[in-house]
């Protein structure tokens, strides 16, 4: 079997809460009939160089046009020639950058391809599954104005209409509001709704966030997310040792793994496939479990395929304490699949079909094209100001 061509997609879809994310859909044909999905999620935070489409064609034809789907540890080495450091080294936020992102489109539609060939899941290609599904959590962006604190309660309100129970809360533009906006959950929902984590988005000096800490740790969160800035580790470390909550960062290459264990700066790692793809971030999850760190699954909101590919890794995971990040479907009003990925309220369901168990659905994915960037409108994103 050989790759024979590429299809690559720009799309965009609404979230609930209004803003636009672009996604490019892949489909890898091969000479026997089989297409392989892969997906380049969310794009939006490279607005300032986001990728040319054509440009990521040419790129992702030139590394797979007539190889093997089935040899992924090659595809990767290929991959490497051109794709820099995409897995040797990367940011730990945001947990990836177009290379890895690519890598991990081209990953997942391999893998796709295989489980398809083999009428297989993709869980049974990576150790078969030792869960049927994986606890998640919703995320909910920081109030950042007035209006901000009612509109964020009716959101939870609708969300634990569907069952979805359990948040993380993005903090940092204003403590303050944070703190009042929490006492707010606290009073109107009580125990219906668990707070996993605070995530401090990697924006502030750790002196500042053991303050916010004290002041913030009444809501009863186990967990704190990004908790200093980009790669200081010893400032992780001293959170670490001085609060009860449990530290947890984004883990997107081998150099960043290597450097927390060594700092002992984390007790979870968060680890998603958009970081090169599931054959590259199983290695993380690897280093993870030898090194007694826990892990969960992020996300950068993925529509149904590159959902998939998540729920197929966190099924094979050995450990995976801690719920995960991936609610794109939910989050999204429109998707490009013909069923989306399921839900049972803090539960993603592991799809059983062959490959991914993902079916394409042409007609929307045509409806939803659209360039990737558009300057007059919005970006999402917990870092963006309200106006």
């Amino acid at each position: 079997m050989k790759i024979s061509r590429i299809t690559l997609t720009p799309i965009q879809t609404h979230r609930r809460t209004g803003s636009i994310s672009s996604h490019l859909i892949l489909q890898m044909h091969t000479d026997e009939g089989i297409t392989g999905l892969g997906e380049i999620s969310d794009l939006d935070c490279y607005r300032m160089y986001m990728p040319d489409v054509e440009a990521v064609r040419t790129g992702i034809e030139k590394v797979v046009l007539g190889r093997d789907p089935f040899a992924v540890q090659a595809m990767h080495d290929e991959m490497a020639k051109y794709l820099h450091n995409y897995f040797v080294s990367a940011p730990s936020y945001p947990p990836f950058t177009p290379a890895s992102q690519i890598a991990a489109g081209i990953d997942m539609a391999c893998y796709d391809i295989v489980g398809k060939a083999l009428d297989t899941p993709v869980h049974s290609l990576i150790g078969g599954k030792v869960r049927e599904s994986l606890e998640i959590c919703y995320p909910l962006f920081q109030v950042k104005a007035e209006a901000d604190y009612e509109r964020n309660l009716g959101y939870i309100e609708e969300l634990l209409a569907q069952g979805l129970t359990r948040f993380r809360y993005y903090v940092g533009v204003d403590f303050e509001k944070d703190e009042k906006f929490l006492a707010a959950v606290r009073d109107r929902f009580s125990d219906r709704v668990t707070l996993k984590a605070l995530d401090f988005q990697a924006r502030h000096y750790w002196k500042d966030v053991l303050r916010a800490y004290d002041r913030l740790k009444q809501f009863g969160f186990s967990l704190i997310e990004s908790p200093s800035w980009r790669e200081d580790f010893e400032g992780m470390a001293e959170i670490r040792r001085r609060v009860e909550a449990d530290v947890c960062e984004h883990c997107s290459s081998a150099a960043q793994a290597m450097q927390m264990i060594r700092a002992g700066a984390v007790d979870v790692f968060n680890i998603t496939v958009n970081s090169g793809g599931i054959h590259q971030v199983r290695k993380l999850a690897a280093l993870a479990e030898l090194s007694g760190i826990r892990v969960l699954i992020g996300t950068t909101q993925e529509l149904s395929i590159g959902t998939a590919a998540h729920a197929h890794l966190g099924a094979s995971l050995p450990e995976l304490h801690v719920a995960s990040d991936t609610v794109g479907p939910t989050l999204y009003a429109e998707d490009v699949v013909k069923e989306r990925i399921r839900f049972d309220g803090t539960k993603l369901i592991l799809p059983e079909g062959p490959g991914l168990g993902m079916e394409l659905d042409e007609d929307a994915m045509e409806a939803l094209r659209a360039p990737l960037v558009e300057w007059d409108r919005a970006a999402h994103g917990a870092g963006y100001v309200s106006d």
